[in-house]
């Protein structure tokens, strides 16, 4: 994954903490290599907290309001100005017409025109994660006018953790040892979401897993991606 001032990197992701869980570090290395960074939200990320439809309670809107501004937040610490938060209801992803994300990504793509594309992967237990990468490969097919020559797919520390079956496998490793700090930094704006160890979503969990990740490819901290397709002009 080479990052450098002709970067155009957009980051699709299902809900806000995502891009920062899956790729924090390696958006912060990006932006400090000159990239361009844009960022996809596809739905808001909290409903699933709540009971199916009662979405009009003042904790509700509360709890929406701290996810929404958490978000802004971490794009102003990233210093991304191009970022979309969508209003897809959490782990319903499944009750909207898989084309209707297939029609948002494919805008944006051709608005952004980005050189490298990263998504979830299909090894996840949240639903959301699963169709957020499924539409992506739909909007990416070959025959698509600005589609980009490298797609990869990132891991979400909790939803990745907890299949009972997991078949992501990283081949691509990006080295956030220097930009480790940041990245929890850039975590931290997201208010409520972090966890006790050992719950996943916590300091020491995301810590183990980017050592982790670091001991598969010989660095002291890194995040792992798949590599969905390369194409070499």
């Amino acid at each position: 994954m080479e990052l450098n001032k002709k970067t155009r990197l957009l980051v699709v992701a299902a809900h806000p903490d995502d891009e920062t869980l899956g790729c924090g570090g390696t958006i912060i290395k990006a932006i400090k290599k000159g990239a361009v960074v844009s960022v996809l939200f596809l739905g808001e990320g909290v409903s699933a907290r709540f009971p199916i439809g009662e979405y009009d309670s003042p904790k509700f809107i509360e709890s929406t309001k701290i996810r929404t501004d958490s978000c802004l937040r971490a794009m102003r610490f990233y210093g991304i100005t191009d970022f979309t938060i969508g209003k897809r209801y959490c782990t319903q992803f499944d009750t909207v017409p898989m084309l209707d994300l297939v029609k948002e990504i494919e805008k944006k793509i051709d608005q952004f025109m980005p050189t490298i594309l990263l998504t979830h992967n299909p090894s996840e237990v949240n639903i959301d994660h699963r169709l957020t990468y499924e539409a992506v490969e739909i909007a990416c097919r070959p025959t698509r006018k600005n589609i980009p020559n490298e797609i990869y797919g990132f891991e979400i520390v909790c939803s990745g953790s907890w299949k009972f079956d997991s078949s992501f496998c990283p081949n691509v490793y990006v080295d956030i040892e220097k930009e480790w700090d940041k990245k929890f930094e850039a975590w931290r704006c997201y208010q409520d979401e972090d966890r006790d160890f050992p719950f996943p979503r916590s300091y020491e969990g995301l810590k183990t897993l980017a050592q982790y990740r670091g001991m598969a490819s010989n660095l002291n901290k890194a995040e792992g991606f798949r590599l969905l397709r390369k194409i070499t002009l």
